[in-house]
């Protein structure tokens, strides 16, 4: 051996075994020296490989460290969304994969449909393979904790856990969400802002996400002393796709002559399928009803018109999704657990008008 690989090997051993566990500092640089008769180059080198491998980190002026687990590791991380291929999930999985495979991970992806049992059995599934952390769209429904229970499994497995726009109250889990709320109030704000004051609301009643977008939006109409009617709020259950959602925006298209002004989706999906019955209909968009909705996929920017939607950070989710796993995996001695809360911003296109002074006069009246 070169005199760098005894100490790098000597080290190597004893943090495999358990001897020097994660969060503890290595023996000095002089002690190293000392030890193995070796130059300050020899450790120095030795130090930079196991940096390399992963094994420890080096913190200026303070020394170095050990940081990976002790157990032996697979090298793979678990991915579950409702979709891979299609919406907004594609471009978060890329940025995801992208940064777990610079530090030599493989990414399994695999998809709920939005389905609660399906859900339990990836995970089932994902734990059995030997996965050494977990990035999760969960499926969550109002009201229920779906799997909450099996992610606390993991955790206390030594599996870290990131949820992604989504959160459970009482569950210790880092998160990373959108200020839904906050979104809400942004898209009644901007029709508002545009002299609309009949506004309805079409949302998942089944996706606390998207009912949260629905409460921020009635809470800015209710603080500016709007009224919503109940048959302009239109609460889906089930997929966005499905018959009963298209049977539910035909009743609110059903009078030409008692139309709000301007309906809020609360996601694009929704949205294009409600210009797809307004236009049977012969409602236009955006000169009969405005239209805007959330998430800023490309169902919005190539729709016609084309979709004022709030952006989705997909990207820098999938991305900082990546980098708290890791840091996790990494730092396992660490037990605080990280939320993250992104604020998101209107893209403004075709699907919203500006009403006329004498429109909005007559609304008022």
């Amino acid at each position: 051996m070169k005199k760098y690989e005894l100490v790098q090997t000597f080290l190597r051993s004893k943090i495999e075994s358990g001897i020097i566990v994660p969060g503890e500092k290595l023996p000095s640089e002089s002690e190293l020296m000392d030890q193995f008769e070796v130059s300050r180059n020899a450790v120095r080198q030795a130090i930079n490989e196991l940096i390399k491998e992963r094994l420890v980190e080096s913190r200026q002026g303070i020394g170095t460290f050990c940081v990976k687990r002790t157990q032996s590791t697979s090298m793979l991380i678990g991915m579950v969304s409702f979709r891979i291929s299609s919406y907004i999930f594609p471009r978060l999985v890329s940025a995801c994969n992208q940064t777990v495979q610079r530090e030599g991970y493989t990414l399994l992806l695999n998809e709920s449909w939005y389905d609660a049992a399906q859900e339990r059995a990836v995970l089932l599934s994902l734990r059995k393979r030997g996965i050494d952390g977990l990035i999760i769209t969960p499926v969550q429904e109002e009201g229920r904790r779906g799997n909450a229970d099996l992610l606390a499994d993991f955790e206390a497995e030594g599996i870290p856990v990131v949820l992604l726009d989504a959160e459970y109250p009482g569950y210790a889990f880092t998160s990373i969400i959108i200020d839904e709320l906050a979104a809400g109030r942004r898209a009644a704000e901007f029709l508002w802002e545009r002299g609309h004051r009949d506004i309805g609301m079409i949302y998942s009643a089944n996706y606390r996400p998207k009912v949260l977008r629905k409460e921020g939006a009635l809470g800015f109409l209710a603080k500016v002393g709007a009224g919503v009617r109940e048959d302009w709020v239109v609460g889906i259950r089930g997929q966005a796709s499905s018959f009963s959602t298209y049977g539910q925006i035909r009743r609110l298209l059903a009078s030409k002559k008692d139309l709000p002004t301007a309906v809020i989706c609360s996601s694009d999906d929704e949205a294009l399928m409600f210009m797809h019955q307004a236009r049977r209909r012969g409602v236009r968009i955006p000169e009969d009803l405005s239209l805007i909705a959330f998430d800023n996929s490309d169902l919005a920017r190539y729709s016609f018109p084309r979709l004022t939607s709030l952006d989705h950070p997909s990207e820098y989710m999938g991305e900082l999704a990546a980098k708290l796993l890791l840091d996790r995996i990494y730092h396992p001695e660490v037990s605080l657990r990280s939320r993250s809360v992104i604020e998101t911003s209107i893209v403004s296109r075709d699907s919203v008008r500006t009403l006329s002074p004498s429109v909005f006069s007559s609304q008022n009246a």
